[in-house]
């Protein structure tokens, strides 16, 4: 994680987190890297040190995602808990808090086998907790956030097009997931910017590249922080 403004987070100080999930992560000249370096840019200018903007990596090997496995399934008090199973426990309660406080969140990836990659639904099955994110009641599960308490923006790379290629159109998976997760937590709206068709013979990757760049710079200084 880095912090890229010195403030800390005070009542009314905007928090923004900045997701990166290219396997890849420090290869500028994959896609969604040069998004997301352009995003951030953007993000700095407009707020001009009013708030925090902060950079998670999930790929980054620094940066501790728990996976879920049977360990981490079963609850306990964690005051009972082996110190490895502690050790997991607070890393997930730190990407949660993280999470919450976040006023804008801006996730940047490229599409893996039709879906998000590995390593973030690592990360979202940590973030999507009961309690936390979301709770049961006997009508079903509630979303415990709000459209008022996070905004989300999806950034999204892919190589094939998926809007409208009849071949792939049925296999656009990570939007949908992407909203459902979000949805369970009450999140309702999420604005979605793709940069699609970059591998593709007859399109001209470059102008795709600036036709996103430019309409994610438009919608960041749209944005009424």
């Amino acid at each position: 994680m880095e912090l890229q403004n010195n403030e800390t987070n005070r009542g009314g100080t905007m928090n923004i987190l900045q997701l990166m999930a290219h396997p890849e992560y420090n290869n500028q000249k994959r896609a969604a890297n040069r998004l997301a370096d352009v995003g951030l840019k953007t993000l700095q200018e407009k707020l001009n040190g009013r708030g925090t903007i902060e950079v998670l990596n999930v790929y980054d090997p620094n940066n501790f995602i728990p996976q879920i496995t049977a360990d981490t399934l079963n609850f306990t008090n964690p005051k009972e808990m082996t110190t490895e199973r502690l050790k997991k426990h607070e890393a997930q309660y730190k990407l949660i808090r993280q999470w919450k406080s976040a006023d804008y969140i801006y996730i940047y990836m490229p599409l893996h086998n039709w879906n998000v990659p590995a390593k973030f639904k690592d990360y979202l099955d940590n973030i999507l907790t009961a309690g936390e994110t979301f709770k049961y009641t006997e009508s079903g599960s509630v979303g415990l956030m709000s459209d008022e308490t996070s905004k989300v923006t999806f950034i999204l790379t892919s190589g094939s097009e998926y809007e409208t290629n009849y071949r792939y159109v049925n296999l656009d998976i990570a939007p949908q997931y992407m909203r459902g997760v979000l949805h369970m937590m009450g999140i309702n709206q999420m604005k979605l910017i793709r940069a699609q068709g970059l591998d593709m013979s007859t399109n001209d990757k470059e102008e795709i590249m600036k036709s996103a760049e430019k309409e994610l710079v438009d919608y960041i200084n749209s944005q009424s922080f």
